[in-house]
C-alpha cells in the first residue's frame, strides 16, 4: 500500500479505538431542565416522589429563585443529585438587574450551569461572544457549563445545520480550557413541538460535533459528554441511549413530572436496582 493510505487506514484504527475507549469512561447525564416552572410546593412533591439512581448523574436546574429552597430538598432526601443554573452572568456583581453571577451559584450549592439555550438565544439575543464570556467565567468559578448548541427549522430545512453548529463551537468554546465542560445538542426545531429527533440523526450530529471539538482539542474530545435535548420521554430515551455519541440528555417538559423523569434515568442507568 502506499504510505499515506496505510497511515490513513492506521489513523481510522486508533480512532475507532479510542473512542471504544473512552466511550465506556465518558459520564452518563440525565439533567432537568425546569425552565420558568413549579413553585416550592411542586418541587417538593416532585423530590417526594422522584426515586432517582446512584449509576448514572442526576443534575436538576430550577428557577433561580428556588435554587437554595431545591439545593435543602436534595439534602433532605438524601440522593446523589447535582443542581445547576439555567443561567450565569460572565461577572461577578454589578449593575445587572435579574442576573445571577458565579458566586451566586456556588454559594447555593450549584455545581452545573446551562449556557447557550436556544431560548437564550432567541429571546435574549445571547450571541456566540456573550455565551464565550459565560463560559469562560463559569469554568473560572469552577462551575461546570452545559453548553447548549443546536439549528433551527429554517436552517434545517436549508442545509447548514454542520456549519451553524461549527459557528456556534468555535464562537462559545474560543480560548477555553474544555477539561470541565458538557456539550448538549438541542435543534431547536424539536425543543417543545415534541418532534424529537430520530436517534440515528442525532447520532450522525452528535458525531459531527465531536469531530469539531477534536479540531479543538484532539483526542481529548472523545472525553467530552455531548448530550441529547429536544422532546426527549421515557418512550425515546431507549433509543438515545444505545447512541455511541450520546452520552446522555437535556430534559424540559418531561422533567416536571418526577415518574416520567424516573423513566429516563432508569434508561440511562446501568441496571443497578433502584435506591
Amino acid at each position: 500500500m502506499e504510505p499515506s493510505i496505510e497511515n490513513y487506514i492506521k489513523n481510522l484504527v486508533r480512532d475507532a479505538i479510542l473512542h471504544l475507549q473512552f466511550r465506556n469512561e465518558r459520564q452518563t447525564y440525565v439533567v432537568a431542565n425546569w425552565k420558568m416552572n413549579k413553585t416550592i410546593a411542586e418541587a417538593t412533591e416532585f423530590f417526594q416522589k422522584l426515586k432517582g439512581r446512584q449509576d448514572v448523574k442526576v443534575v436538576v436546574c430550577p428557577p433561580a429563585p428556588m435554587l437554595y429552597p431545591v439545593q435543602l430538598m436534595i439534602k433532605q432526601i438524601k440522593k446523589p443529585i447535582g443542581l445547576g443554573g439555567q443561567n450565569v452572568h460572565w461577572e461577578e456583581k454589578g449593575a445587572y438587574t435579574g442576573e445571577i453571577s458565579t458566586g451566586m451559584l456556588k454559594d447555593v450549592g450549584c455545581e452545573y450551569a446551562i449556557i447557550g439555550h436556544s431560548e437564550r438565544r432567541q429571546y435574549f439575543l445571547e450571541d456566540d461572544a456573550t455565551i464565550n464570556r459565560k463560559v469562560k467565567k463559569a469554568i473560572k468559578a469552577g462551575i461546570i457549563p452545559i453548553l447548549c448548541v443546536g439549528e433551527t427549522l429554517e436552517e434545517k430545512n436549508l442545509l447548514q445545520t454542520e456549519q451553524v453548529l461549527s459557528r456556534q463551537l468555535f464562537g462559545a468554546l474560543k480560548g477555553i480550557d474544555m477539561s470541565q465542560l458538557i456539550i448538549a445538542y438541542e435543534p431547536v426545531w424539536a425543543i417543545g413541538t415534541g418532534q424529537s429527533a430520530t436517534a440515528d440523526l442525532a447520532e450522525q450530529t452528535h458525531a459531527y460535533i465531536r469531530s469539531v471539538l477534536k479540531q479543538l482539542v484532539g483526542h481529548r474530545a472523545e472525553t467530552i459528554s455531548i448530550l441529547y435535548g429536544g422532546s426527549v420521554n421515557g418512550e425515546n430515551a431507549a433509543d438515545f441511549r444505545s447512541m455511541p455519541n450520546i452520552d446522555g440528555v437535556l430534559v424540559g417538559g418531561a422533567s416536571l413530572n418526577a415518574s416520567s423523569f424516573d423513566e429516563i434515568i432508569d434508561v440511562f442507568a446501568k441496571g443497578v436496582p433502584n435506591i
